[in-house]
C-alpha cells in the first residue's frame, strides 16, 4: 500500500461525533421522560457530550446501588 493510499484510508476512517448540550439531550426525542430526568442532575450545564457519553450517563446512574 502507497503512501497515499493509507493517507485516503486515514480520512475515510474519521467519523465526525457529534457533541450535544445538556438542553439539547433532554429536548431530544431519543430519551424517555424518566431517563430526562437522570440527565438533567447528572450532566454538566457547561459541557457538551456524545450520545454514547449520555446514554453512559443514564445507564451508570439506573446501576447504582440504592442507599
Amino acid at each position: 500500500m502507497s503512501k497515499a493510499e493509507e493517507t485516503k484510508t486515514i480520512v475515510k476512517t474519521e467519523a465526525v461525533i457529534s457533541r450535544y448540550s445538556k438542553q439539547q439531550l433532554i429536548a431530544s426525542n431519543r430519551f424517555v421522560a424518566a431517563d430526562k430526568d437522570i440527565l438533567a442532575v447528572t450532566l454538566d450545564n457547561d459541557m457538551t457530550y456524545t450520545l454514547d457519553e449520555a446514554e453512559r450517563a443514564v445507564q451508570a446512574f439506573k446501576d447504582k446501588e440504592v442507599k
